[in-house]
């Protein structure tokens, strides 16, 4: 029995990511150290504090009750065990931003918009005397007579002993510490939180970026020798721009695809694909610096009628932008890409998620 089917688009989210908030230290705190207690809005001691004791603020992140990386407490933590489905940092994440699904950044390709943001990004470490950076020499958290966070003037300075749970700069004790390494810190290239995550680009810096990269996207799925990576990019292209989509990594990506899907053109008015039909999607990353980075090649082929019906006889691939296949329904890596039909499947013409109505080629 067939599934129900429903009309989704490539920019519906399935909720398969829990996100991660934590408190990050770097900005200036002012507290008030005359007589009796500093519950001032910055004070690391008001219960609003997500670094306050645990009987004050339930959703503590330092506590372990709702602690985001205790694995036990939260089956879809972005903290727990590395094949995790559920972890967007998780290798078996195929759609994993963070993962192996990413290139290098381009030597190129960068927006400078962005590029001049990170100028006060409070996870630019290398600004040693950033105001921003909340491991700079020059922050608030650093040692100085009048700072604010000195452990002499501040009981509950967050900066004070170095195995202090909740001191946002204790890097041995605070798994969550944004001066940390490690997959927690807000300021990872992992974290979905982070500066890796959730760049928002305007029209122009999404054309201006993809038209930069495309030939580095070209040559690097070209290694693959797969004939689709090798001619997508000659083939008619129905979005107008990239895009966000959220089904693919929440990754910019275009549509593409070749003479014999022609009718993918009129989209929800298309009707099912004939054999020979492909479509591909090519795509990129930007992160918050602006550095900007190849995705993976997604292709669906149209094979002849039962070649697989769990499919709608769709073969699906992914091309990594390193030049390996990830995974070929019916092929080597097949179990790989089954989320690929997992999520095709649902939509209500022919398994094709079509993209928004705003980036259509008319």
């Amino acid at each position: 029995m067939r599934r129900s089917k429903v009309k989704l688009l490539s920019t519906t989210v399935i909720p398969f990511v829990v996100v991660m908030g934590v408190a990050v230290g770097g900005t200036s705190v002012t507290v008030q150290i005359t007589g009796g207690p500093a519950y001032a809005a910055c004070n690391p001691c008001n219960p609003c504090n997500p670094c306050a004791a645990a009987a004050c603020n339930p959703c503590n992140p330092c506590a372990a009750a709702c602690n985001p990386c205790a694995a036990a407490c939260n089956p879809c933590n972005p903290c727990a065990a590395a094949c995790n489905p559920c972890n967007p940092c998780g290798a078996c994440n195929p759609c994993n931003p963070c993962a192996g699904g990413g290139g290098s950044a381009s030597l190129k390709c960068a927006v400078p918009r962005l590029q001049a943001a990170a100028a006060c990004n409070p996870c630019a470490v290398s600004k040693a005397c950033n105001p921003c950076n909340p491991c700079g020499a020059c922050n608030p958290c650093a040692a100085a007579a009048c700072n604010p966070c000195a452990a002499a003037c501040n009981p509950c300075n967050p900066c004070a002993a170095a195995c202090n749970p909740c001191n946002p700069c204790a890097a041995a004790c605070n798994p969550c510490n944004p001066c940390a390494a490690g997959a927690c810190n807000p300021c990872g290239a992992c974290n979905p939180c982070g500066a890796g995550g959730g760049v928002q680009l305007t029209d122009a810096e999404a054309v201006a970026a993809y038209d930069c990269l495309l030939n580095e996207m070209k040559a690097a799925y070209a290694k693959s020798d797969h004939q689709v990576a090798t001619s997508y990019s000659d083939w008619r292209r129905y979005s107008k721009n990239a895009y966000v989509s959220a089904t693919h990594g929440s990754r910019y990506v275009q549509n593409y695809a070749n003479a014999a899907a022609k009718a993918y053109g009129i989209f929800e008015n298309g009707g099912a694909m004939p054999a020979g039909a492909v479509l591909a999607k090519d795509s990129f990353m930007v992160k918050a610096n602006g550095q900007v980075s190849a995705g993976p090649l997604f292709i669906m082929e149209k094979m002849q009628a039962g070649f697989y019906g769990d499919s709608d006889d769709w073969r699906y691939t992914m091309v990594m932008p390193n030049g390996k296949v990830f995974g070929t329904t019916k092929g080597e890596g097949s179990a790989k890409v089954e989320f690929c039909i997992g999520c095709h499947i649902g939509a209500e013409i022919d398994s094709m998620l079509f993209l928004p109505e705003d980036y259509r080629v008319n």
